[in-house]
Formats: structure tokens, C-alpha cells, sequence
């Protein structure tokens, strides 16, 4: 089989918080997230190439695509409400499969990123590589272990650094992906050979 480019969509559904995540920060996450998974994927026949897109419609997503959502707030989430029973969502993000559509969602949560949860509060330094990171963490769950057979525990990973149980030590914009993480995510994409269903539903039509 021919290798492919890597599609991933990240689509923003948080605005630019007052200015704090505009439209120049997005695409220097996007470009850094590109640069994450040009490395993860070398070791993977199925892949030549990452794109990443932050200007997505639902039909442009295909099998092998990953998606992201950037929300504002957890109170904005989308597998929240796509969840049926009492679930609790991450700190700076979550991802979910859908138990009627077989659909993975994955999402993270800007403020509490990018302002530490404060609607006033200013812009952590780094902030562009930071949401890479928490979106990088996430579509790792994606992959990995949102559906069975799981690959990978993320949170039982061993000295990864985006790949870990983030819970009592939250990712930082200091953190870059290592040969760990890399692993992990190549054995991800290795496995899934079909890809994993991703929600497009939240995206704009």
C-alpha cells in the first residue's frame, strides 16, 4: 500500500480568549504539533507526511484522520455530553469513545491551558507549545487506548514525557515529546491500520 499523509484537524471551537490564543498562536501550535508527529511517524510505513489543519469541515475528515477540539471551558464539552454514564473529565482535556457511534473524541480545554482556568488570567509563557503538548497527550489516548484492544495504557507509560499520568504533574511548555512518546504514538499509528473513528459532529459543516 502506497504511504499516505497524516491528517490531523484541530478545530478550534474556543475563540482566541480575548486575544491570548489569536490566530498567529494557533498556527505555531499546529506547526509545532506537525513537527511531533513528522517524528512519531518515521518508523511507520503507512505515513510519509503530517498535515495539520486548523481550517477543517466535517467532510474532510477520512479514515486515518485524527481530530482535536479546542474548547474554552470543560463546560463546553463535547464528551460530556456524548458520555451516558457519570464520567469525570481531565484537567486540560479529555477523549472518550461514543458508545452508540464508535466515534473517539478528543478535546482539550484552553483556558484552564493557556490561562490556568482564570478568565483574567494572563497567558502562560510557551503557551503555543503547551496546547500542542495537551493536544499531542490526547490524540495519544486517541490512538492508544479510547478504544480495545488497547495498544497502550497512556497513563502507565514509563518515562515518557506527554505520554504519562498527567493528573499530579500537568505538562508544561517546556515539554517535547521523547523516543518514548515517539514509540508509543508510532505503535499507535502502526496498530490502528484502519485508523480510529473519529466525532466530526462538532466540527463546522
Amino acid at each position: 500500500m502506497a504511504a499516505t499523509t497524516l491528517t490531523v484537524h484541530v478545530v478550534n471551537k474556543a475563540g482566541d480568549l480575548s486575544g491570548r490564543f489569536d490566530a498567529n498562536h494557533l498556527k505555531t501550535c499546529c506547526s509545532t504539533l506537525q513537527k511531533y508527529f513528522e517524528d512519531a511517524i518515521k518508523p511507520v510505513a503507512t505515513y510519509n507526511a503530517v498535515s495539520v489543519r486548523s481550517d477543517s469541515k466535517q467532510g474532510d475528515v477520512k479514515g486515518g484522520d485524527l481530530v482535536c477540539y479546542l474548547l474554552t471551558t470543560p463546560s463546553d464539552s463535547i464528551v460530556a455530553t456524548r458520555a451516558t454514564t457519570d464520567i469525570t473529565l481531565g484537567a486540560s482535556g479529555s477523549t472518550m469513545l461514543g458508545s452508540a457511534d464508535k466515534a473517539v473524541v478528543s478535546e482539550v480545554y484552553m483556558r484552564q491551558i493557556v490561562q490556568g482556568g482564570d478568565p483574567r488570567g494572563n497567558a502562560t509563557t510557551n503557551r503555543e507549545t503547551l496546547v500542542a503538548n495537551c493536544i499531542l497527550h490526547e490524540l495519544a489516548h486517541n490512538l492508544c487506548d479510547a478504544t480495545t484492544p488497547i495498544v497502550k495504557d497512556i497513563h502507565k507509560v514509563q518515562k515518557g514525557v506527554i505520554c504519562r499520568e498527567t493528573d499530579s504533574s500537568p505538562l508544561s511548555g517546556t515539554d517535547a515529546p521523547n523516543s518514548v512518546d515517539n514509540e508509543v504514538i508510532a505503535g499507535g499509528l502502526t496498530r490502528r491500520t484502519g485508523g480510529v473513528k473519529q466525532y466530526a459532529g462538532g466540527m463546522p459543516a
